[in-house]
C-alpha cells in the first residue's frame, strides 16, 4: 500500500476521521465529573506534554500580529496588501468574465466562502455564477433558470473553508494547488492551462489558489473591472505592491494575504489558552481532554493551531450529488485524482476543525448534517461508499462510544472551537458600491442592498 494510504500511527483523519480515533481508547467515566481547575489541569498537561512544549503551541496568532502568521516567503504580509486583498475577496465588481451577460459584476470569492457560514458556502453545492438569490446565510441560493446544463459555476465538492488557510500549504481536498511539500515531485501533473499547471509561478497553496481562482471561476482579466480604476483600490495597490502593475497574480497575492489572516482567534479554547478559564464549559473541556488525550487525535493528525496537518485519507464518505453536478467528477477521486498514483485514490485532505458548525454540511460530498452525524457514522464504521481493497483507512472500526463521550467531544467540536464573530473580518463597504458576497438582483434584496 502506498505510504498515504496507510499511516503506523494513524488514530483519526483530521475531521474526516476524528472519531475513528477514539475506537482504541474509551474514556472511563470515572473521570467525568471532575470540576473546572481538576480539568483545567489535566488538559494543561496534555497540551504541554507535561511540560515539554508551550500552551503557545496551539495559539492562533493575532490577525493583525503579521509576522506571526505563516506566510509565503515569495509573498510577505504587509497592512496595505491585507486590506487590497480583504476588498476584492469581497468584490463582486471584478466578475467581468461570466459564461452569460446577466451574470456580470454579481458574484465574488466571497459568494462561496463567506464569513456567515464559516467563509465556506452556506449550502451543500457552493455557486458562484449563474445563481440567484441568498436566503439569511446563502442557503436559499439557487441556479438561474436562464442559465443552461453546464453553464453553472457550481462546485462538484464541497467547498472548502478559508478559516487558518495559513497553517495549510497545500490547498483543495486533493491538494493540487501548490508548488512545494507533498507536491514536490508532481510536476509532470502541472500541466499548462490546468489549474496545477499554476504551481510553476512557484508559490504555495493559498497564493497558488486564490490566483487560480480568479480565471477558473470566471472573473477575468482583473484590468478590464471597476478595480483597476477606482481611486481606492489604485492607492492600495500602489501601496501594496510598488511599481507593479495591476493584473491577476498580484490581485490573488493580496487575496491570499487577507485569507492568512482570517483566523478563529476569539474562540473559547483560544481565549482559554490565553489565560480565560472559564472561557470553555466543564463539557467542553472534558469533551477537549478526549481529544487531546486518551483518543490520541492531537498525536498524529490534530496538532498545532488549526488543528491540522498535510495528510489525506480514505474514509468512504460520500461524494456530493444533485442536478448541478454534471457528468464526471474527477475530484470525487481525491488524491489520486491529481497525481494519477492509483493507491491515492479517494484518499482526502486533512481539514481545520474551527467553525464546522456555520455551514452544516461536513466531508468532501457535504453529505453530513452535523457533527453529531459525523461522530456517529464513524461509531457504526459502515462506509457510505464501497473502497477497492486496502483503500479504507485501517483505523475505520466501530467505536462503542457512550453517550456522554459523544456528548462531550461534540461539545469541544462544536463550541470551544467555535469563533462568534468572523464578521469582522468583512468590509462595512466596497469601492464599487456592489452588494456582497452576491449582487445579482434577488440576492441584492435579500441581502437588503435595495
Amino acid at each position: 500500500m502506498h505510504p498515504y494510504a496507510s499511516h503506523a500511527r494513524i488514530t483519526l483523519s483530521a475531521f474526516l476521521i476524528l472519531a475513528g480515533a477514539l475506537a482504541s481508547c474509551e474514556l472511563a467515566d470515572s473521570g467525568m465529573n471532575d470540576t473546572s481547575p481538576d480539568l483545567d489541569r489535566a488538559l494543561t498537561d496534555l497540551l504541554t506534554s507535561y511540560g515539554q512544549r508551550p500552551l503557545t503551541t496551539f495559539r492562533l496568532p493575532e490577525s493583525d500580529d503579521l509576522a506571526s502568521i505563516p506566510q509565503d516567503p515569495r509573498n510577505p504580509l504587509t497592512p496595505a496588501k491585507v486590506e487590497l486583498g480583504k476588498l476584492l475577496f469581497h468584490e463582486t465588481a471584478i466578475s467581468v468574465s461570466p459564461r452569460r451577460p446577466e451574470g456580470r459584476g454579481t458574484y465574488a470569492c466571497a459568494t462561496c466562502h463567506h464569513a456567515g457560514a464559516g467563509f465556506q458556502a452556506g449550502r451543500q453545492q457552493a455557486i458562484a455564477e449563474g445563481g440567484t438569490g441568498w436566503g439569511e446565510n446563502g442557503e436559499a441560493r439557487r441556479t438561474n433558470t436562464a442559465y443552461g446544463p453546464g453553464q453553472v459555476d457550481a462546485l462538484p465538492i464541497k467547498s472548502p473553508t478559508v478559516l487558518n488557510t495559513a497553517f495549510q500549504r497545500l490547498m483543495m481536498w486533493d491538494g493540487r494547488l501548490g508548488s512545494a511539500s507533498r507536491n514536490v515531485g508532481t510536476e509532470a501533473r502541472w500541466i499548462p492551462g490546468s489549474e496545477p499547471g499554476q504551481n510553476h509561478l512557484g508559490y504555495e497553496g493559498l497564493e497558488t489558489q486564490a490566483i487560480v481562482a480568479l480565471t477558473s471561476h470566471r472573473f477575468g482579466d482583473i484590468r478590464f473591472s471597476s478595480a483597476s480604476e477606482d481611486p481606492t483600490y489604485r492607492a492600495l495597490w500602489a501601496e501594496a505592491f510598488p511599481g507593479q502593475l495591476v493584473s491577476n497574480e498580484t490581485a490573488g497575492l493580496a487575496i491570499a494575504a487577507y485569507e492568512r489572516t482570517i483566523l478563529a482567534n476569539r474562540a473559547p479554547i483560544q481565549r482559554w489558552l490565553r489565560g480565560e478559564p472559564n472561557a470553555m464549559t466543564d463539557a467542553e473541556k472534558r469533551g477537549a481532554i478526549l481529544f487531546f488525550g486518551k483518543a490520541g487525535c492531537e498525536d498524529v493528525c490534530h496538532t498545532g493551531p488549526a488543528l491540522n496537518i498535510l495528510e489525506f485519507y480514505a474514509l468512504g464518505m460520500a461524494d456530493m450529488v444533485g442536478p448541478d453536478v454534471v457528468g464526471v467528477v474527477p475530484e470525487n477521486k481525491g488524491r489520486g485524482g491529481f497525481t494519477g498514483i492509483e493507491e491515492e485514490d479517494f484518499l482526502f485532505k486533512v481539514p481545520q476543525l474551527y467553525n464546522l458548525k456555520d455551514s452544516p454540511f461536513l466531508g468532501h460530498g457535504g453529505t453530513f448534517r452535523s457533527i453529531r452525524e459525523v461522530v456517529d457514522y464513524y461509531n457504526a464504521a459502515i462506509p457510505d461508499k464501497s473502497l477497492p481493497d486496502g483503500r479504507l483507512t485501517e483505523r475505520f472500526i466501530p467505536l462503542e462510544l457512550s453517550e456522554r463521550e459523544v456528548d462531550d467531544l461534540v461539545a469541544f467540536l462544536s463550541d470551544a472551537l467555535y469563533d462568534p464573530d468572523l464578521d469582522r473580518y468583512v468590509p462595512e463597504s466596497l469601492p464599487s458600491g456592489n452588494c456582497t458576497p452576491a449582487n445579482d438582483p434577488l440576492a441584492r434584496r435579500d441581502l437588503g442592498c435595495d
